[in-house]
């Protein structure tokens, strides 16, 4: 069993001790841990000793009880800081301060008194969202952050690997060929091509009846290099405790993925090499030999014919990783992949947070054809995840995907620094929304609770195309 997730930590920004109270219960309901501030100086104060998943934010307070400028001072302060997401809270008449706030940085509202369950939903699609920023932002930098035997969850992801354009079916025949043998297999490609995925199918199709052990080589410090590849005995060095079995030793039997090989340094590339050579290896700490049984498959996006020429990277050990080598097109290089990982991810996300999947609009389909994809299948994978958490209408729209600016200059694109901006007629179809929700689409009690007439009601229903059932 593995270990139970750790809790997410929620903190209220309010001065009313009820409201307070009448949160906590909610989200300790919910499996949240939650912590209180009567003031934004409060908060700010825990923000620097806790680590806070998401923030609910009070727009009115004791002393300023109307114009919100406590909350905005909040707001703007933490823009200049890595904050969590902030969900703000207003009354129903605050429509304009709803609206500074979302200029400001805050990524949602709802407002006083709320619906339990729109809440709640609103805290998940926004925890979620922060997650996959943050999974975003670790590959960005490298394929993986980590060096152990489990991928990471973004990789995770994309575990069922879709063959239809031409250069994607001749890599999956070449792969069929190749994985009934023990031959080593160099992959070469772009990050978040999915080299992982593809070495794993390779795996799967092998004779092999091992475990697939994935390790990055760019996550390993050199200090712990032999130890994690090679594995240690109780004692070996201070902080060997027990004994260790290595990547090799338990990939025994089965194949043993080395992806990011570019990053080692020459010590590194020469106990790789010895390995690879001999195909024996020992424990650190220990005088018995033991075989090295496992398929190698290694990955690099690398340009390894400058890095061989300049001798940072050693020509026998090049030869030893690729006997046979492949390379994985990039996804703008088949774009008839696109469209159809595109709903392939809409149904995996959309039943991972429980979500019913929405059909992609056809400008939403053009719009993913005509970006260039530098993030590849990986960007493709983290757009879905967004856009099924976004989509508000019936299917998934073209505004609802979220590229990266090109030369500040890309349609249908946003720059990640942008303030999240709402319109007041958006604001006002949101509230509109809200209301009805919250009265079970009773037309009379949504007007009491907006403040406007029966009337007035049903024209913005007509305005807006929506409809009480």
């Amino acid at each position: 069993m593995g270990m139970p997730a750790a809790k997410q930590h929620i903190l209220i920004v309010e001065d009313r001790a009820d409201v307070r109270l009448s949160l906590r219960f909610l989200l300790n309901n919910h499996g949240y841990e939650v912590f209180e501030a009567e003031s934004p100086a409060v908060a700010s104060e825990l923000l620097h000793s806790h680590r806070i998943d998401l923030i609910l934010l009070d727009m009115n307070f004791e002393f300023d009880t109307t114009s919100g400028e406590e909350g905005l001072a909040f707001l703007r302060a933490q823009q200049k800081t890595s904050s969590p997401p902030i969900l703000a809270m207003t009354a129903w008449s605050s429509v304009s301060l709803a609206v500074e706030a979302m200029q400001l940085g805050a990524k949602d509202f709802f407002a006083k008194p709320w619906d339990n369950h729109a809440v709640v939903m609103m805290m998940k699609k926004h925890l979620a969202l922060a997650q996959i920023d943050h999974q975003k932002a670790i590959s960005q930098q490298s394929e993986s952050t980590q060096f152990g035997k489990s991928e990471t969850s973004s990789n995770n992801i994309s575990k069922s690997i879709l063959w239809h354009s031409p250069q994607m079916q001749k890599l999956k025949a070449q792969l069929e060929r190749v994985a009934k043998t023990d031959a080593t297999i160099f992959l070469r490609g772009e990050n978040g091509t999915g080299k992982s995925c593809i070495a794993e199918y390779v795996h799967t199709h092998s004779a092999r009846t091992g475990e697939f052990v994935s390790v990055n080589m760019g996550a390993i410090p050199e200090s712990l290099f032999e130890s994690e590849l090679f594995g240690h005995k109780k004692g070996a060095f201070t902080d060997a405790k027990q004994d260790r079995a290595g990547r090799f030793e338990l990939a025994n039997n089965g194949t043993l993925f080395l992806d990011e090989v570019a990053t080692m340094g020459a010590n590194q590339q020469a106990k790789l090499l010895r390995v690879l050579e001999s195909k024996q290896f020992e424990r650190v700490g220990d005088t018995l030999t033991q075989q090295a049984s496992c398929r190698i498959i290694a990955a690099s996006n690398a340009d390894f014919e400058a890095m061989l020429e300049s001798g940072e990277f050693r020509t026998d050990l090049y030869f030893r990783l690729n006997t046979i080598e492949l390379t994985i097109p990039p996804l703008n290089a088949r774009p008839e992949d696109i469209v159809v990982l595109a709903k392939h991810f809409i149904e995996l996300h959309a039943k991972q947070y429980q979500l019913t999947p929405l059909p992609l609009s056809k400008l939403a389909e053009q719009a993913l054809l005509d970006y260039s994809w530098p993030g590849n299948v990986r960007e493709l994978s983290h757009m879905m995840a967004r856009a099924v958490l976004m989509a508000e209408g019936d299917c998934i729209d073209a505004q609802d995907l979220e590229f990266k600016t090109l030369n500040n200059s890309s349609k249908n694109t946003s720059s990640e620094n942008d303030i999240p901006l709402m319109t007041l007629e958006d604001a006002e179809k949101k509230l509109l929304k809200m209301a009805l929700s919250q009265t079970h689409s009773n037309v009379e009690q949504a007007g009491e609770l907006l403040g406007i007439s029966k009337s007035a009601i049903y024209r913005r229903l007509e305005k807006f195309g929506l409809s009480t059932k």
